[in-house]
């Protein structure tokens, strides 16, 4: 997470926000948002998707996913940017490769037994689409509980709240689809 910590604060310099303002605008303390500029914390999805937005950029820019637009269309396994952890058990891995006019995010998301998304449930604008590719996925959109298994999908408008969480005892793979992209 260090590119991450490095991107963010140098945005923030660069907007000339201090770390106080950022942090109280965000809705995080200072001293969390010190620990992860300087690698020593991990922010959860919500919270690196809110320092993204409150710094007019994506999280694509934030981790360092390039700024050369390829003319290939394909990603190989090779090239594909891994997120790090972006928290503890949970690996985001970008299946597509940086454009300006694209209309959606493809991701792979794996996430070690038991992780979930961190807060209770969040929301935001656009829509998501899931398609579980292994393991056992509960999906919770306001307070209704959905369990996906290997080869089930979903499809719901990010404005309703929602979490999710690893109910299998192994590692579950997904393929999350969001719009409009925000990596």
């Amino acid at each position: 997470m260090q590119m991450v910590g490095i991107n963010i604060k140098r945005l923030r310099e660069e907007q000339g926000m201090t770390l106080r303002g950022m942090a109280k605008k965000l809705g995080v303390s200072a001293s969390f948002l010190s620990q992860v500029e300087s690698a020593k914390a991990s922010p959860s999805l919500a919270t690196l998707k809110s320092i993204a937005d409150f710094l007019s950029t994506t999280i694509g820019d934030l981790i360092g996913e390039g700024q050369k637009i390829k003319d290939n269309p394909v990603t190989t396994l090779k090239e594909r940017k891994h997120m790090q952890e972006v928290s503890k058990g949970m690996n985001i891995y970008l299946l597509t490769s940086r454009d300006p006019n694209k209309q959606m995010e493809p991701l792979l998301f794996k996430l070690k037994e038991g992780v979930a998304s961190g807060k209770p449930s969040y929301q935001h604008f656009g829509q998501e689409f899931v398609l579980v590719l292994k393991g056992v996925m509960e999906i919770t959109l306001n307070e209704t509980s959905y369990i996906l298994r290997k080869g089930d999908s979903i499809y719901f408008n990010s404005s309703v709240p929602h979490a999710f969480k690893n109910i299998s005892r192994q590692e579950a793979e997904a393929v999350w689809v969001v719009t409009p992209p925000t990596f």
